[in-house]
């Protein structure tokens, strides 16, 4: 008989749109192994993906995968998980992976699969419509060339408001390398260009409907835990901030906390739901929906790095319309926008396509956003993506190299491209080697190192934070050193949290469970600063709600070794598949030759990269992985510790 999985459906959907087939698997080839989301998707590349296979290719995979904690009680837990060759992805587009928010995957598991991979290309636009274990292949024609807010709309009146709907853009459709998939008014698969790969297969949504329910192995503990979790974290992003509500906005646009994705336990400073905001640009309209994240740069923030001045209704109005175009804000924002902006003001690019470059009129974004999604005239460049575009045009090459941090990325939490956020010497270097490991923007592991230790401290929190000392003792408890975490540390034992956070990535990608708010490291509700739920441990709360959820009896090492094994396995595709060596890791240096934005206040002065230095701090992340400290490629008998035998007789 066969053995009932807990937490799981058991189900993995599988389509091939070439032939409109459609078979389902059973997720226990991968869940005990791999976990789900990230971890069970690149198990599945390893196996299928071909070597060489670009985004648009008929046998690339479009895998889209839930987890174990998705639609259950677990606080922060309904993300899903995306991942395949990257559009995106520079100078290689190579297999990634995105993040999404919002209740879609939750409905994908109660209607009873896990995930989802899709192949092949139909031969008219489709969608999947899938309901209560049902699952058809339907024409989508009539919702070819509207944007993801009247595609949801249209799928509604044909399936009722109670489905969730995952879709792209016009941006998606013309095969942008900046395209997202999303859901609802703005949780989406920002990065990666995925909302491309969905183009290029002519699938434009996926409808989910769901009246199941799912089944956990120990329900009276897992909701016990659940409480305890949810009422031990703290306010938005895990940070000691409290979330507020502007008064003003609460009064003229009816502005409201609203969790960006199911399992949200606390208020968020950037889930804000608007009701009544009215256009500028279309003065006829009152647009509702959510601003969250960078799109809150979209006004201007006035004396800083984005100090234009479009003011918050005409913000709105144009975030509003890249969400339903499907572009991707993030590249826009912290890439395109500030690469203009420097060609203007250096005089080599005055106007797009004869509308002058004018960040405070908003009908220049419109007319910006309106030329990416549909290709017209220089937008045909910017669509390919800001590290891209500027060789395309001819213009700006120079320029563009300081936003960029890797891979075809703009910077995030890297204090040198990313402008916004506040890191400073030495913590950048932990993110350095974020970078040069990963295939992305490491944000997961990013968030869960560089966001967590300097927006606890006392210098960018003096009202909530705390002291160094504490940071000190805590961060040797967790790295055995207090090296890792101390601002006069320098380029010492970065390594480690390097390697712990990625691992941390790997669990958070797979579980999914929101990577803002894990893994938990610090707290203002303890004396000593420690976070405890009960009986439980910050850093032990992932496991806690996976065994009771799941029911395995696994010791909480050999539920770290499965993100060890996730880790190793996605360095494996990036050798055998994209030859990646160490020279590659290293690429990213000249990103953070640069002075840093940010100042330590314990130097006194700004700091950059010393290459030297840098290297040594690789040479020791690669020993700790086990990997060749020449090449970067694991080693045969590191594959084996972590039960990959298959893939070390394949790289060997």
């Amino acid at each position: 008989m066969k053995k009932e999985m807990y937490a799981w459906t058991g189900r993995i959907l599988r389509v091939d749109l070439s032939n409109r087939r459609i078979e389902v698997e059973d997720t226990a080839n991968y869940a005990y192994d791999y976990i789900g989301g990230r971890g069970i998707a690149t198990r599945i590349a390893w196996n299928e993906l071909r070597p060489g296979c670009g985004p648009f290719d008929e046998d690339n995979l479009l895998l889209i995968f839930t987890g174990p904690l998705t639609g259950t009680a677990a606080p922060y837990s309904g993300r899903t998980t995306v991942c395949s060759v990257a559009p995106q992805a520079y100078p290689t587009p190579w297999f990634s992976r995105g993040s999404l928010g919002g209740h879609w995957g939750p409905e994908l598991k109660y209607a009873g699969f896990d995930g989802i991979v899709v192949k092949g290309i139909a031969d008219a636009p489709v969608y999947l419509y899938i309901e209560d274990g049902k699952v058809s292949i339907e024409d989508a024609r009539d919702l070819w060339g509207l944007g993801i807010y009247e595609t949801q709309g249209k799928l509604f009146e044909k399936h009722g408001k109670d489905i969730r709907v995952l879709t792209i853009g016009q941006t998606g459709e013309n095969l942008s390398r900046l395209a997202i998939i999303s859901t609802e008014t703005e949780s989406a698969v920002g990065q990666g260009g995925f909302g491309a790969v969905m183009g290029s297969k002519k699938l434009k949504a996926i409808a989910v409907r769901g009246r199941g329910r799912l089944n956990i192995a120990r329900p009276q503990e897992f909701a016990r835990k659940c409480r305890a979790i949810a009422k031990e974290s703290h306010g938005s992003h895990g940070w000691p901030h409290d979330a507020e509500l502007d008064p003003d906005k609460v009064v003229r646009y009816g502005m409201k906390f609203q969790a960006c994705t199911q399992g949200c336990a606390t208020p968020c400073r950037d889930a804000r739901y608007y009701t009544r905001v009215p256009g500028v640009i279309h003065k006829d309209k009152l647009y509702a929906g959510q601003m969250d994240c960078i799109a809150t740069l979209f006004p201007g923030i006035k004396g800083t790095f984005y100090d234009w001045q479009l003011g918050f209704e005409a913000g709105f109005e144009i975030s509003t319309m890249s969400n339903d175009y499907g572009v991707n804000q993030w590249d826009l924002m912290m890439g395109i926008i500030p690469w203009l902006r420097d060609c203007r003001n250096a005089g080599l690019l005055t106007e797009l396509d004869g509308r002058p470059i004018d960040l405070d009129d908003p009908y220049f974004w419109a007319d910006l956003l309106h030329k990416i999604t549909f290709r017209e005239g220089m937008g045909a460049a910017l669509t390919e993506g800001g590290q891209r575009a500027p060789a395309l045009l001819g213009v700006g090459q120079d320029l563009i190299g300081r936003y960029y941090t890797g891979w075809g990325y703009a910077g995030h939490w890297d204090g040198h491209a990313d402008k916004i956020n506040y890191i400073y010497f030495p913590y950048w270097v932990v993110a350095a080697l974020q970078w040069a490991m990963d295939t992305r923007d490491p944000i997961s592991s990013g968030h869960g190192y560089v966001q967590a230790v300097m927006c606890w401290s006392p210098d960018r929190s003096p009202d909530y934070g705390i002291s160094w000392e504490a940071i000190k003792e805590i961060g040797a408890e967790i790295y055995g050193t207090p090296d890792a975490v101390a601002p006069e540390s320098g380029y010492a034992a970065k390594e480690i949290p390097a390697v712990f956070h990625g691992n941390r990535s790997a669990l958070k990608d797979s579980l999914p469970v929101d990577d803002q708010m894990f893994p938990r490291m610090f707290s203002r509700k303890t004396e000593d600063h420690r976070p405890r739920a009960g009986d439980m441990k910050g850093l032990s709360f992932e496991y806690e709600l996976f065994i009771s959820a799941t029911g395995l009896d696994i010791s909480e090492g050999e539920f770290n070794q499965m993100a060890e094994r996730i880790i190793q396995l996605d360095r494996a595709i990036q050798v055998r598949h994209y030859g990646r060596t160490r020279e590659d890791d290293e690429s990213i240096i000249p990103a953070f030759t640069y002075p840093e934005n940010v100042v330590n206040p314990f130097i006194g002065k700004p700091v950059a990269m010393e290459r030297e230095k840098f290297l040594e701090v690789m040479d020791r992340y690669y020993h700790l992985r086990g990997w060749d400290v020449e090449t970067g490629i694991p080693l045969p008998e590191t594959l084996k510790q972590v039960g990959l035998d298959d893939v070390a007789a394949a790289l060997s």
